[in-house]
Protein backbone atom coordinates (compact mmCIF):
# COMPACT_ATOMS: atom_id res chain seq x y z
CA UNK A 1 0.00 0.00 0.00
CA UNK A 2 2.78 2.23 1.05
CA UNK A 3 4.60 1.66 -2.31
CA UNK A 4 1.30 2.35 -4.08
CA UNK A 5 0.85 5.58 -2.58
CA UNK A 6 4.30 7.01 -3.31
CA UNK A 7 3.94 5.58 -6.60
CA UNK A 8 0.92 7.75 -7.18
CA UNK A 9 2.45 10.75 -5.47
CA UNK A 10 5.64 10.36 -8.05
CA UNK A 11 3.18 10.31 -10.72
CA UNK A 12 1.14 13.23 -9.56
CA UNK A 13 4.10 15.69 -9.25
CA UNK A 14 4.09 18.78 -11.47
CA UNK A 15 6.98 18.66 -13.34
CA UNK A 16 9.84 15.88 -13.04
CA UNK A 17 13.39 17.13 -10.91
CA UNK A 18 15.50 19.20 -12.53
CA UNK A 19 12.75 20.52 -14.76
CA UNK A 20 11.25 24.22 -14.99
CA UNK A 21 8.05 26.15 -15.10
CA UNK A 22 8.31 29.71 -15.88
CA UNK A 23 5.30 31.66 -15.57
CA UNK A 24 4.45 35.32 -17.29
CA UNK A 25 6.98 37.69 -15.22
CA UNK A 26 9.38 35.15 -15.17
CA UNK A 27 9.41 34.17 -18.92
CA UNK A 28 9.16 38.13 -19.76
CA UNK A 29 11.97 38.81 -17.66
CA UNK A 30 14.06 36.27 -19.53
CA UNK A 31 13.19 37.30 -22.75
CA UNK A 32 14.33 40.96 -21.94
CA UNK A 33 17.59 39.19 -20.75
CA UNK A 34 17.65 37.30 -24.07
CA UNK A 35 16.94 40.16 -26.34
CA UNK A 36 19.94 42.22 -24.33
CA UNK A 37 22.41 39.34 -25.39
CA UNK A 38 20.91 39.09 -28.87
CA UNK A 39 22.02 42.90 -29.42
CA UNK A 40 25.46 42.67 -27.46
CA UNK A 41 26.61 39.75 -29.87
CA UNK A 42 25.05 41.16 -33.36
CA UNK A 43 26.87 44.48 -32.57
CA UNK A 44 30.21 42.58 -31.98
CA UNK A 45 29.70 40.99 -35.34
CA UNK A 46 28.26 37.69 -34.14
CA UNK A 47 25.63 35.75 -36.09
CA UNK A 48 22.60 33.86 -34.55
CA UNK A 49 22.36 29.88 -35.06
CA UNK A 50 19.56 27.03 -34.11
CA UNK A 51 20.17 23.62 -32.34
CA UNK A 52 18.86 20.64 -33.08
CA UNK A 53 16.89 19.39 -29.72
CA UNK A 54 18.27 16.12 -30.69
CA UNK A 55 21.16 14.26 -32.02
CA UNK A 56 23.00 11.13 -32.46
CA UNK A 57 23.36 9.75 -29.42
CA UNK A 58 27.03 8.32 -30.65
CA UNK A 59 28.16 11.89 -32.23
CA UNK A 60 28.35 12.50 -28.48
CA UNK A 61 30.08 9.52 -26.93
CA UNK A 62 32.62 9.47 -30.19
CA UNK A 63 33.92 12.75 -28.53
CA UNK A 64 33.64 13.17 -24.96
CA UNK A 65 35.07 11.06 -22.24
CA UNK A 66 33.49 12.87 -19.89
CA UNK A 67 29.52 13.72 -19.05
CA UNK A 68 28.75 10.96 -21.56
CA UNK A 69 27.46 9.17 -18.50
CA UNK A 70 24.77 11.95 -18.31
CA UNK A 71 23.22 11.11 -21.90
CA UNK A 72 19.36 10.77 -21.78
CA UNK A 73 18.60 8.17 -24.33
CA UNK A 74 15.85 6.91 -26.94
CA UNK A 75 15.09 5.46 -30.01
CA UNK A 76 13.79 6.57 -33.14
CA UNK A 77 11.09 4.16 -35.59
CA UNK A 78 14.99 3.35 -37.62
CA UNK A 79 16.41 2.15 -34.19
CA UNK A 80 18.82 4.94 -34.46
CA UNK A 81 19.80 6.45 -31.12
CA UNK A 82 19.17 9.76 -30.10
CA UNK A 83 19.74 11.92 -27.47
CA UNK A 84 19.01 15.58 -26.36
CA UNK A 85 22.20 17.74 -26.61
CA UNK A 86 24.33 17.29 -23.64
CA UNK A 87 27.31 19.13 -24.97
CA UNK A 88 25.91 21.68 -27.50
CA UNK A 89 29.79 23.08 -28.32
CA UNK A 90 30.20 20.09 -30.43
CA UNK A 91 26.49 20.52 -31.55
CA UNK A 92 27.30 23.90 -33.33
CA UNK A 93 30.98 22.68 -34.40
CA UNK A 94 29.11 19.42 -36.16
CA UNK A 95 26.59 21.56 -37.67
CA UNK A 96 28.22 24.36 -39.21
CA UNK A 97 31.34 21.50 -40.76
CA UNK A 98 28.03 20.09 -42.11
CA UNK A 99 27.68 23.61 -44.14
CA UNK A 100 31.47 24.04 -44.90
CA UNK A 101 30.49 24.61 -48.92
CA UNK A 102 28.02 27.79 -47.43
CA UNK A 103 29.93 31.39 -47.34
CA UNK A 104 28.36 32.17 -43.90
CA UNK A 105 29.84 33.75 -40.83
CA UNK A 106 31.78 31.49 -38.81
CA UNK A 107 31.45 33.58 -35.71
CA UNK A 108 28.31 32.66 -34.22
CA UNK A 109 26.05 32.63 -31.28
CA UNK A 110 23.09 30.82 -29.71
CA UNK A 111 20.79 29.63 -27.26
CA UNK A 112 19.31 26.45 -26.37
CA UNK A 113 18.50 23.85 -24.19
CA UNK A 114 21.27 21.52 -22.99
CA UNK A 115 19.19 17.76 -20.89
CA UNK A 116 21.65 16.02 -19.00
CA UNK A 117 20.94 13.25 -16.62
CA UNK A 118 22.29 12.75 -12.78
CA UNK A 119 23.38 9.95 -10.57
CA UNK A 120 21.47 12.27 -8.30
CA UNK A 121 17.60 11.71 -7.53
CA UNK A 122 16.99 15.13 -6.89
CA UNK A 123 19.13 16.95 -9.32
CA UNK A 124 17.95 20.51 -9.23
CA UNK A 125 19.15 21.41 -12.75
CA UNK A 126 18.73 18.71 -15.81
CA UNK A 127 17.08 21.35 -18.40
CA UNK A 128 19.74 24.49 -18.49
CA UNK A 129 19.14 27.26 -21.49
CA UNK A 130 22.62 28.01 -22.52
CA UNK A 131 23.70 30.85 -23.90
CA UNK A 132 26.93 30.68 -26.25
CA UNK A 133 29.77 32.26 -28.60
CA UNK A 134 31.93 30.08 -30.92
CA UNK A 135 34.41 31.28 -33.43
CA UNK A 136 34.89 29.43 -36.20
CA UNK A 137 38.55 30.18 -37.72
CA UNK A 138 40.22 31.72 -35.10
CA UNK A 139 41.59 30.59 -31.64
CA UNK A 140 45.30 33.23 -31.33
CA UNK A 141 45.56 35.01 -28.04
CA UNK A 142 43.36 38.19 -29.57
CA UNK A 143 40.83 36.07 -30.57
CA UNK A 144 39.92 34.37 -26.61
CA UNK A 145 40.91 38.15 -25.59
CA UNK A 146 38.13 39.57 -27.79
CA UNK A 147 35.98 36.85 -26.79
CA UNK A 148 36.02 37.43 -23.03
CA UNK A 149 35.78 41.27 -23.46
CA UNK A 150 32.17 40.17 -24.97
CA UNK A 151 31.67 38.07 -21.55
CA UNK A 152 32.58 41.00 -19.95
CA UNK A 153 30.20 43.30 -21.34
CA UNK A 154 27.07 40.81 -21.18
CA UNK A 155 28.22 40.34 -17.62
CA UNK A 156 28.25 44.10 -17.11
CA UNK A 157 24.58 44.42 -18.90
CA UNK A 158 23.18 42.20 -16.74
CA UNK A 159 24.73 41.91 -13.00
CA UNK A 160 26.78 44.85 -12.76
CA UNK A 161 27.41 45.14 -8.68
CA UNK A 162 28.65 41.31 -9.00
CA UNK A 163 32.00 41.21 -9.61
CA UNK A 164 33.67 37.36 -11.24
CA UNK A 165 37.12 36.15 -11.22
CA UNK A 166 38.38 34.22 -14.61
CA UNK A 167 40.57 30.91 -13.66
CA UNK A 168 42.51 29.96 -16.73
CA UNK A 169 44.13 26.30 -17.47
CA UNK A 170 45.64 24.90 -20.46
CA UNK A 171 44.68 21.18 -21.64
CA UNK A 172 47.64 21.11 -23.76
CA UNK A 173 50.23 21.91 -21.06
CA UNK A 174 48.27 18.51 -18.95
CA UNK A 175 48.78 16.37 -21.69
CA UNK A 176 52.56 17.08 -21.16
CA UNK A 177 52.21 16.42 -17.65
CA UNK A 178 50.31 13.00 -17.97
CA UNK A 179 53.24 12.35 -20.77
CA UNK A 180 55.58 12.92 -18.09
CA UNK A 181 54.11 10.37 -15.90
CA UNK A 182 53.19 7.66 -18.54
CA UNK A 183 50.32 6.40 -16.14
CA UNK A 184 47.53 4.63 -17.99
CA UNK A 185 43.95 5.99 -18.64
CA UNK A 186 42.22 4.82 -15.35
CA UNK A 187 45.05 6.43 -13.22
CA UNK A 188 45.43 9.47 -15.38
CA UNK A 189 41.18 9.95 -14.50
CA UNK A 190 41.73 9.55 -10.99
CA UNK A 191 44.54 12.00 -10.71
CA UNK A 192 42.57 14.37 -12.75
CA UNK A 193 39.42 14.30 -10.28
CA UNK A 194 42.04 14.55 -7.41
CA UNK A 195 43.80 17.56 -9.35
CA UNK A 196 40.18 19.37 -9.92
CA UNK A 197 38.99 18.76 -6.11
CA UNK A 198 42.49 19.58 -4.46
CA UNK A 199 42.27 16.33 -2.71
CA UNK A 200 45.99 15.99 -1.33
CA UNK A 201 45.84 13.28 0.83
CA UNK A 202 44.45 10.89 -1.78
CA UNK A 203 46.93 12.69 -3.90
CA UNK A 204 49.79 11.64 -2.16
CA UNK A 205 48.29 8.30 -1.54
CA UNK A 206 47.86 7.69 -5.14
CA UNK A 207 51.45 8.69 -5.81
CA UNK A 208 53.00 6.39 -3.25
CA UNK A 209 50.64 3.65 -4.88
CA UNK A 210 51.92 4.20 -8.46
CA UNK A 211 55.83 4.51 -7.20
CA UNK A 212 55.90 7.57 -8.68
CA UNK A 213 59.45 9.21 -8.67
CA UNK A 214 60.47 11.99 -6.30
CA UNK A 215 60.42 14.58 -9.07
CA UNK A 216 57.53 13.52 -10.02
CA UNK A 217 55.72 14.12 -7.15
CA UNK A 218 56.94 17.19 -7.16
CA UNK A 219 55.12 18.47 -10.05
CA UNK A 220 51.88 16.68 -8.63
CA UNK A 221 52.28 19.51 -5.94
CA UNK A 222 53.40 22.44 -8.14
CA UNK A 223 49.96 21.91 -9.95
CA UNK A 224 47.91 21.84 -6.75
CA UNK A 225 48.77 25.73 -6.40
CA UNK A 226 46.20 28.29 -8.34
CA UNK A 227 49.18 30.77 -9.30
CA UNK A 228 48.98 34.45 -9.65
CA UNK A 229 49.38 35.68 -12.84
CA UNK A 230 53.02 37.69 -12.22
CA UNK A 231 54.41 34.62 -10.84
CA UNK A 232 54.19 32.41 -13.81
CA UNK A 233 58.07 32.67 -14.58
CA UNK A 234 58.49 31.42 -10.97
CA UNK A 235 56.05 28.46 -11.21
CA UNK A 236 58.15 27.85 -14.75
CA UNK A 237 61.49 27.90 -13.22
CA UNK A 238 60.61 25.59 -10.36
CA UNK A 239 59.68 22.85 -13.20
CA UNK A 240 62.64 23.47 -14.72
CA UNK A 241 64.72 22.75 -11.59
CA UNK A 242 63.07 19.21 -10.72
CA UNK A 243 62.38 17.43 -14.32
CA UNK A 244 64.98 16.30 -16.10
CA UNK A 245 65.72 17.75 -19.52
CA UNK A 246 63.60 15.40 -21.77
CA UNK A 247 60.84 16.02 -19.86
CA UNK A 248 61.49 20.08 -19.39
CA UNK A 249 61.09 19.79 -22.97
CA UNK A 250 57.73 18.33 -23.41
CA UNK A 251 56.70 21.28 -21.18
CA UNK A 252 58.85 24.28 -22.49
CA UNK A 253 57.01 25.14 -25.48
CA UNK A 254 53.65 25.50 -23.54
CA UNK A 255 54.56 27.36 -20.67
CA UNK A 256 56.28 29.67 -22.70
CA UNK A 257 52.83 30.12 -24.53
CA UNK A 258 51.24 30.19 -21.61
CA UNK A 259 53.23 33.24 -20.26
CA UNK A 260 53.46 35.27 -23.80
CA UNK A 261 49.40 34.96 -23.52
CA UNK A 262 49.18 36.54 -19.96
CA UNK A 263 52.04 39.20 -21.17
CA UNK A 264 48.83 39.86 -23.76
CA UNK A 265 46.08 39.74 -21.20
CA UNK A 266 47.74 42.03 -18.97
CA UNK A 267 47.90 44.73 -21.46
CA UNK A 268 44.23 44.70 -22.01
CA UNK A 269 42.34 43.50 -19.15
CA UNK A 270 44.30 44.36 -16.39
CA UNK A 271 41.73 45.01 -13.53
CA UNK A 272 39.69 41.56 -14.54
CA UNK A 273 40.79 39.60 -11.54
CA UNK A 274 42.36 36.29 -12.78
CA UNK A 275 44.31 33.08 -12.10
CA UNK A 276 46.19 30.63 -13.58
CA UNK A 277 45.20 27.05 -12.13
CA UNK A 278 47.22 23.94 -13.66
CA UNK A 279 44.84 21.57 -12.32
CA UNK A 280 41.71 23.12 -14.29
CA UNK A 281 40.81 19.79 -16.00
CA UNK A 282 37.65 20.78 -17.77
CA UNK A 283 36.72 17.78 -20.00
CA UNK A 284 39.61 16.75 -22.38
CA UNK A 285 38.22 15.45 -24.83
CA UNK A 286 38.39 17.94 -27.64
CA UNK A 287 39.89 20.87 -25.86
CA UNK A 288 43.62 21.61 -27.39
CA UNK A 289 44.66 25.05 -25.41
CA UNK A 290 43.44 27.36 -23.12
CA UNK A 291 40.43 26.82 -21.08
CA UNK A 292 38.98 29.17 -18.56
CA UNK A 293 36.26 28.77 -15.85
CA UNK A 294 34.56 32.28 -14.10
CA UNK A 295 33.30 32.33 -10.51
CA UNK A 296 31.78 34.46 -8.60
CA UNK A 297 31.85 35.05 -4.96
CA UNK A 298 30.73 32.15 -2.22
CA UNK A 299 29.97 29.81 -4.89
CA UNK A 300 31.88 26.51 -6.15
CA UNK A 301 30.54 26.05 -9.77
CA UNK A 302 31.70 28.00 -12.55
CA UNK A 303 29.12 30.72 -13.88
CA UNK A 304 30.82 30.71 -17.35
CA UNK A 305 33.25 28.22 -18.91
CA UNK A 306 35.40 28.66 -22.76
CA UNK A 307 38.49 27.53 -24.45
CA UNK A 308 40.31 26.58 -27.62
CA UNK A 309 38.88 23.52 -29.73
CA UNK A 310 41.93 23.82 -32.73
CA UNK A 311 40.86 19.48 -33.58
CA UNK A 312 37.32 19.71 -33.54
CA UNK A 313 36.17 20.72 -36.74
CA UNK A 314 38.64 18.86 -38.40
CA UNK A 315 37.48 15.77 -36.91
CA UNK A 316 33.65 16.39 -39.16
CA UNK A 317 35.18 17.68 -41.86
CA UNK A 318 39.03 16.97 -42.54
CA UNK A 319 39.10 20.40 -42.73
CA UNK A 320 41.42 22.08 -40.39
CA UNK A 321 40.11 25.09 -38.91
CA UNK A 322 40.70 26.46 -35.10
CA UNK A 323 38.25 27.28 -32.58
CA UNK A 324 37.04 28.90 -29.60
CA UNK A 325 34.07 30.28 -27.64
CA UNK A 326 32.74 30.16 -24.03
CA UNK A 327 29.19 29.49 -22.76
CA UNK A 328 27.54 30.26 -19.87
CA UNK A 329 24.15 29.58 -18.14
CA UNK A 330 21.62 31.45 -17.65
CA UNK A 331 19.43 30.32 -15.14
CA UNK A 332 22.48 30.66 -13.13
CA UNK A 333 22.65 34.70 -14.27
CA UNK A 334 18.96 34.69 -13.48
CA UNK A 335 19.96 33.12 -9.81
CA UNK A 336 22.70 35.74 -9.01
CA UNK A 337 19.98 38.71 -10.61
CA UNK A 338 17.33 37.78 -8.26
CA UNK A 339 19.54 37.50 -5.56
CA UNK A 340 20.66 41.31 -5.89
CA UNK A 341 17.16 42.51 -6.46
Amino acid sequence: MNQKNKSISSEQKWIPDGFHFLGPEESKNRRILLQTFSELFEKEGYSEINLPSFDYSNSFRSHLDHGVESLLVTKDWDGNELSPGVDLTLQVVKGMAARSHWEENQNIFYFARKIRDHKKRNASRREILQIGVESLGKSDTTQIISQIKILKKLWTSSVPKIPFTIVFGHSSFFRSVLEILGWNEEQTKVLRQLLYTKNVPELVSLAARENTKESHTQMIQLLLRPIPVADLPKFKDSLHKILDPKEWDLLKGDLESIIAFFGEWTKFMDGTPSIWDPSLLRDLSYYTGFMFQGYVDRDPEPVFAGGVYNELYESFTGIKKDACGFALHLDSIEEIVNKVK
